[in-house]
């Protein structure tokens, strides 16, 4: 029983690994393509959120077909109604579940600088008021405080590099005391190691190139945020402002207008 126990945690922590792995390839990959291109123009990464999207449903659709299949086989074989319903329905959720993500992820508004800097420039030339104003300044203070969240993002990067690795060591340990018990040679024990090294590599590789990337559309970002701030600041000049004593001299004129007018038709 433990031999099989063992070969189990094999074979699904390698099929795991294989899919981590392939996760790997596609965040070196986009964001290497986002690096460049963050350089170029800080645009959002949607080509990167794409392939993250189409990665993670191929996977879940991979996952749901097996799930529906094991509910057929409990409807149909062995005749476990309740159970086969329950386990069809569960996995249809998942289903739909990952779609509406998958749809809100790539239906998600550009709200950035480069958005609020074309916002500014549509009203250049013309003149807002103060509430007006008084949303654009809210408007960017969103922008900066979900921009400044880094630490957040890094922090949850590192930890979902590092489950590829762990995996790997999961499945070098049940190789190992597979090989113990004389159930795998050395030698196809010591092949696990590979996932090890590879996996580590990765995840250095895609770190590093993470943070040139953040770096990358950080500074793009800031220019954009420079101008935009520029045309904040002339829009805020040419807004109408109160006139110190203004309405004061406006009432006393239109008094003596008033007793002008008086005298006029007093005459008559």
């Amino acid at each position: 029983m433990q031999t099989v126990s063992l070969t189990t945690i094999l074979s699904i922590a390698l099929a795991c690994w294989a899919l981590a792995f392939l996760l790997q390839l596609v965040d070196v990959i986009t964001g290497h393509q986002v690096k460049r291109a963050g350089r170029a123009a800080g645009t959002r990464d949607r080509d990167r959120i794409l392939t993250w999207t189409i990665a993670v449903c191929a996977i879940m659709l991979v996952i749901v077909i097996l799930g529906v299949d094991f509910a057929t086989r409990l409807l149909v074989d062995q005749a476990e109604l309740l159970w086969g319903a329950l386990v069809l329905v569960v996995f249809i959720a998942v289903g739909a579940i990952t779609a509406l993500l998958a749809a809100r992820a790539l239906r998600r508004p550009n709200t950035g600088y480069q958005v609020f800097r074309e916002e500014l420039r549509a009203h250049e030339g013309s003149r807002l008021t103060k509430g007006r104003l008084a949303d654009y300044r809210s408007w960017l203070e969103m922008i900066d405080a979900r921009t400044n969240d880094v630490r957040r993002r890094v922090i949850v990067g590192r930890l979902v590099r590092a489950i590829p690795v762990v995996i790997a060591l999961l499945a070098f340990v049940a190789a190992v005391w597979l090989a113990s018990l004389d159930e795998l040679q050395p030698w196809q024990a010591g092949l696990c190691i590979v996932p090890i090294v590879v996996s580590a590599w990765l995840a250095v590789w895609g770190a590093r190139t993470a943070l040139a990337r953040n770096l990358a559309i950080h500074a793009v970002h800031q220019k954009q945020r420079a101008e935009a701030i520029i045309l904040l600041e002339d829009l805020e000049r040419k807004t109408p402002r109160k006139v110190a004593g203004l309405s004061e001299r406006v009432s006393r004129a239109l008094a003596i207008l008033r007793e002008q007018q008086g005298q006029e038709i007093r005459p008559h």
